[in-house]
Formats: C-alpha cells, sequence, structure tokens
C-alpha cells in the first residue's frame, strides 16, 4: 500500500508537518559557551603562542571533551580566526561611539585615548592579535583584512577632518592613521597594570600628538575619558 500523500498548502508547496520550530540564530547558551571557548583560546594561544596551543588546551581548561568543541567551531584555525574577528569587531563598535563628537580636536583625543584604554583593558587579546597575525589561515585573510581597512579608514577620516581643520600640519592621511594605530597599540608589549595608568598613557600619547592646550575634560565621556 503507498503512503499517503502529503497534503499541500493553497499555493501547492508540501505542507510541513507540526513539530518544533526551526531555529533560526544560535542561542543565547550556544552563544555564552562559543564566548567561553574564544576566550580561553586568548589564554592558551597568549600563554603558548599559536603553534604550541591546542585545542585539547583549550577543551582541558573549559573540562569539557575535545569533541565537544567542535559543536562549535571546525578547528583551530578558525578559533584564531575568531579571536582576531572580535578584536577588530570590539574596535569598530566603539569607534562608532566617538562618531558623533563634532568637534575634530576633541574627536582626534577621543581617538587616541579609546584606543589606549581599549588595548589597555584586554592585552592579551590584542597581544594574540599582533603576535599571531602571520598565522592567520588563508581562508579567513579576505574578512580580517576587510576590517583592518576599514578600520585605518576611519582612523584616517578623522585625521582629514583635524588637517582640514588645522588642528594638525598637513599630513598623509593614511601614513599618520597608521602611525596613531602603531603608536597607541604597541602599549600590549610594556603596559604594566601594576605601575601603568591607562588614562595616564593616553593623556601622554593625546598632548603628544595635539600639544599641551587640548582640553582634556572636553572629551566626551560616550567616548574615552582621560584624568588630568
Amino acid at each position: 500500500m503507498p503512503p499517503p500523500a502529503r497534503r499541500s498548502t493553497p499555493d501547492g508547496a508540501p505542507r510541513r508537518r507540526p513539530g518544533r520550530p526551526r531555529l533560526t540564530e544560535p542561542s543565547p547558551e550556544y552563544l555564552a559557551r562559543l564566548d567561553e571557548i574564544i576566550e580561553t583560546g586568548i589564554k592558551v594561544f597568549h600563554d603558548q603562542g599559536y603553534d604550541s596551543g591546542s585545542l585539547d588546551d583549550v577543551a582541558a581548561a573549559l573540562d569539557l571533551r575535545r569533541a565537544s568543541l567542535y559543536h562549535y567551531l571546525r578547528s583551530k584555525a578558525q578559533l584564531l580566526y575568531l579571536i582576531f574577528d572580535r578584536a577588530l569587531t570590539i574596535s569598530l563598535q566603539r569607534l562608532d561611539e566617538l562618531a558623533g563628537i563634532a568637534d575634530p580636536r576633541q574627536q582626534l583625543a577621543a581617538l587616541v585615548g579609546h584606543q589606549v584604554r581599549m588595548v589597555a583593558a584586554d592585552p592579551s587579546l590584542f597581544a594574540v592579535f599582533f603576535d599571531q597575525r602571520p598565522r592567520l589561515d588563508d581562508a579567513y585573510q579576505d574578512q580580517i583584512t576587510r576590517k583592518e581597512r576599514e578600520y585605518v579608514r576611519r582612523f584616517a577620516s578623522v585625521v582629514t577632518a583635524a588637517v582640514e581643520a588645522g588642528v594638525v600640519a598637513s599630513v598623509d592621511p593614511r601614513h599618520a592613521a597608521h602611525a596613531l594605530i602603531g603608536m597607541t597599540s604597541w602599549i600590549y608589549k610594556w603596559f604594566d597594570p601594576q605601575r601603568d595608568d591607562p588614562d595616564a598613557v593616553a593623556t601622554t600619547m593625546i598632548r603628544l600628538v595635539l600639544g599641551a592646550d587640548v582640553d582634556l575634560d572636553a572629551v566626551p565621556s560616550s567616548g574615552v575619558t582621560i584624568a588630568t
């Protein structure tokens, strides 16, 4: 006896059998566990390096079986990509918070302060990002490079506005953007929370770029608050 024909919807498409609704996005629990995996990957790759650190190390730190990790990621290379993507996504999101600052001098000051405080707040993340950049798999190069270029472009646009307003000397905005990012990012190598204060470091760099007359108190709290 042939199986009964499936009923169709009015438009002729087969009717889905009733059951559990199909999830279109990862659950909060899934995302929370993935976040834990990324955080642990940062620690493993920072402490041991990408070549020596393994998914076994990540699983052991989380008290998971390695096989359980494959529910969240495919490989160690993908984990490194997710770490890189996190660093750039956080950086770009925080630039969005500074976009509403109208004064070019204050926007440039806030930009420098933002970069210093961001790196100082999570030096392990940025140490992995900068030190392990050559280890990024070719399959992920385009996605990361696209976000890196967008970040530099956003820095360059702030420099351009500062040049046009006469806040800084006429310089190549792209060169200046790379110089500012390099100066402020390099603190991951030497920043010591036991002896260095992020606000003091930011103040030094802001004054190095803009001079001692910059009004540090006027930097909006939505960006970066700098202690004078």
